[in-house]
């Protein structure tokens, strides 16, 4: 199995969205204009990064995470599309067991959008390295690769690419 960790797209400012939005709640704060543009090579990116073995995509369920997922989603050919879900197990404050217990019985190629910190701690979780210091840029991406599964959860770190990596990629 290939696991794909996706960071949303660049969203909205946190405090100028919470000025603007007469209350909204901080899981409906959407991508820029910007970050969705950027989103349309990365998501090529993404695809070109993984040969466009892809099987499904699953995501969070915040607005933003939900506006990258799609613009992955379509970035891909027609042909190709993987299933889009959205699960609330990516929401920020994710359990690892949880996740751990959910992709364990999946096969294939997955990418699993959501948000920092976590990513990054599941990045050490999943490759069991707790030392391991990742951080993801908005848009940016790892590919984590297991063999056995599921007796073999401790996954390697194949990749792992910024935004500006993913967008040039998608632009060729």
């Amino acid at each position: 199995m290939r696991l794909v960790l996706f960071r949303h797209g660049a969203a909205e400012d946190r405090y100028v969205f919470h000025m603007n939005s007469n209350g909204a709640p901080e899981s409906q704060r959407p991508l820029t204009n910007a970050g969705i543009e950027s989103m349309k090579f990365i998501g090529k990116g993404l695809f070109n990064a993984l040969d466009g073995d892809i099987q499904h995509i699953y995501t969070s369920p915040y607005t933003r995470a939900l506006q990258t997922a799609r613009l992955i989603h379509e970035a891909i050919p027609e042909t190709r599309r993987p299933e889009l879900e959205i699960s609330d197990l990516l929401t920020p404050g994710c359990s690892f067991k949880t996740i751990e217990r959910w992709v364990r019985n999946k096969s294939g190629t997955l990418i699993l959008v959501g948000h920092e910190p976590d990513l990054s701690w599941l990045t050490q979780e999943f490759c069991g390295a707790k030392a391991l210091r990742t951080k993801f840029s908005k848009g940016g991406a790892c590919l984590i690769m297991f063999e056995n599964l599921p007796d073999n959860t401790n996954g390697m770190l194949h990749w792992m690419l910024n935004s500006a990596v993913l967008h040039k990629l998608g632009s060729q």
